[in-house]
């Protein structure tokens, strides 16, 4: 039998001015429907597993993305969450607006303010999305490309600080051009040499349909003097097949705010980038159907959750001249790290899960704080590198304030803890840095004792701070004698103590 194509090209031959396209062009937009076909499909059955197994377990990026209560979804959210058939979906060669994102597939870190849509293009749009990227998608080989722009809601606390996000969608005449655009884009947002950047972290982007990822963080000196931060610039580049999804944050941070992490972010909006319901929005879309989704059962176990954090109530108090003791109190996850001398973000470390929590001690000012993350790695050998990096951190101190007048960090020693089963090493530094009260007279000072602990595959991380000044928190001032540091440091070491038993108390 005759190849049907070859009768096409004789054809076209035959029809001098006929608007076809050759052979060939044929032959490659079939393969290229064929492929995204199967693309949506795979992406409909995970979703469809993903609602019923429960959602995708991330990293913990340690203050990670944390999900709020999402905005009704606009039109992208009505796509169905399993596979849609060749004949009810829209050909795959139109790339619409119905591959961006929606607000409700983004996961607003706390303690910003959610997502809402701002402005959607039916090209690049006219505005630079990512200063970190001097060529645009359509120079790079694209033939058509979508975008959408989104603002922190406003009227909410920090919404001003929030920053901008915004998605582009492109499509390439192959899965080769595509997977090409987005190593080079990596590369380039990873480096950032259209501005004087430091990278500030990396991840990969995984699960569901992505056939390739990655996320890269860089920051920056702002012009202005005056700006009490650094701008921080947050590039995903995923692929699946012949698409590439190119998500942007940009805010200003203090230069130890634990680097946005984006991931959950970036897998939802690839699942929109084929035409699949989210995993995440399949639960949480509030416009969605609840009788068009399967029952689902209970999402499997984590490895770690609340009964390996410290509560509250074992932490101890502090005592208070003339007054009572000062009591902690368990507080929403702040912008700050676990450790003051943290050298970089916590999901660097690789860990198999995270969970972390937060005191301060208030009477009526804060007077003192502890924060808390506990990480467990799939390997022996894993926890013992990430030991070996957060001891680095310390001993190193990377960390950096604006007013660092009155900072200095002292060694790293080797502590005892007293557990079940027992710790395998555990260390420990005193770092001393100014208290923000202002003023060139300020002589506010906290006294940051950090510590790291290692109990096979699991790390504890600890940070126990009380504020002084111009002496330390002890019985005396200035102390004199060693004793006059006992019961500072007696709190200190319940506080390690209490932490680290709780943190392993599935293992004994």
């Amino acid at each position: 039998m005759s190849d049907p194509i070859s009768r096409l090209d004789q054809f076209r031959a035959d029809t001098p001015g006929a608007p076809m396209k050759s052979a060939a062009e044929v032959r490659q937009r079939g393969d290229q429907i064929r492929r995204r076909q199967r693309a949506i499909v795979t992406a409909g059955a995970v979703a469809l597993a993903a609602v019923v197994a429960g959602p995708i377990i991330f990293l913990s990026a340690g203050f990670g993305e944390r999900a709020t209560e999402p905005d009704p979804a606009p039109a992208p959210s009505q796509t169905p969450s399993t596979a849609p058939s060749p004949s009810s979906s829209a050909p795959a060669a139109d790339l619409t607006r119905a591959h961006l994102p929606s607000a409700d597939d983004l996961v607003a870190d706390e303690p910003y303010p959610r997502w809402v849509e701002d402005q959607t293009y039916d090209d690049e749009g006219k505005s630079d999305y990512n200063e970190c990227l001097p060529e645009s998608l359509r120079d790079m080989g694209a033939t058509a490309a979508v975008r959408r722009d989104f603002l922190p809601r406003s009227g909410e606390e920090l919404s001003d600080a929030a920053g901008t996000l915004k998605a582009v969608v492109a499509e390439f005449a192959s899965a080769k051009e595509a997977e090409a655009a987005r190593a080079e884009i990596s590369k380039t947002a990873a480096s950032c040499s259209a501005l004087d950047a430091e990278t500030a972290g990396s991840l990969p982007v995984e699960g569901g349909v992505a056939s390739a990822g990655d996320i890269n963080v860089v920051t920056y000196q702002p012009d202005d003097p005056d700006m009490n931060a650094v701008w921080e610039v947050a590039t995903a580049v995923v692929t699946v097949e012949d698409r590439v999804l190119v998500m942007t944050r940009k805010r200003g941070v203090q230069s130890y705010v634990p680097p946005t992490d984006l991931r959950t972010s970036a897998v939802n909006a690839t699942y929109r980038m084929v035409g699949a319901r989210p995993p995440a929005a399949s639960t949480s879309s509030p416009a969605s159907d609840p009788a068009s989704n399967p029952p689902s059962s209970p999402p499997p176990a984590d490895i770690l959750g609340d009964a390996q954090l410290v509560s509250a109530a074992s932490l101890p108090a502090m005592p208070l001249e003339g007054e009572s003791s000062a009591t902690w109190q368990q507080v929403p996850a702040q912008p700050t790290p676990t450790l003051y001398c943290q050298g970089a973000w916590l999901s660097s470390l690789k860990a198999a899960d995270s969970v972390s929590r937060e005191f301060r001690l208030q009477n009526p000012g804060e007077i003192g704080k502890v924060n808390v993350t506990v990480l467990e790695f799939a390997t022996k050998s894993a926890a013992d590198t990430a030991y070996e990096t957060v001891h680095g951190w310390l001993d190193g101190c990377p960390a950096t304030m604006a007013d660092a007048k009155l900072f200095t960090a002292g060694p790293v020693e080797s502590i005892e803890i007293d557990s079940t089963p027992a710790i395998d090493r555990a260390a420990q530094m005193l770092a001393e840095y100014a208290g923000d009260c202002g003023g060139q007279d300020c002589d506010a000072t906290w006294y940051d004792h950090q510590t790291v602990a290692q109990i096979g595959t699991r790390l504890v991380l600890v940070t126990h701070a009380e504020a002084g000044g111009p002496c330390p928190p002890t019985r005396a001032c200035p102390p004199e004698e060693a004793s006059d540091y006992t019961e500072w440091d007696n709190r200190v070491a319940q506080t390690v103590q209490a932490t680290v038993s709780q943190a392993i108390v599935d293992l004994r």
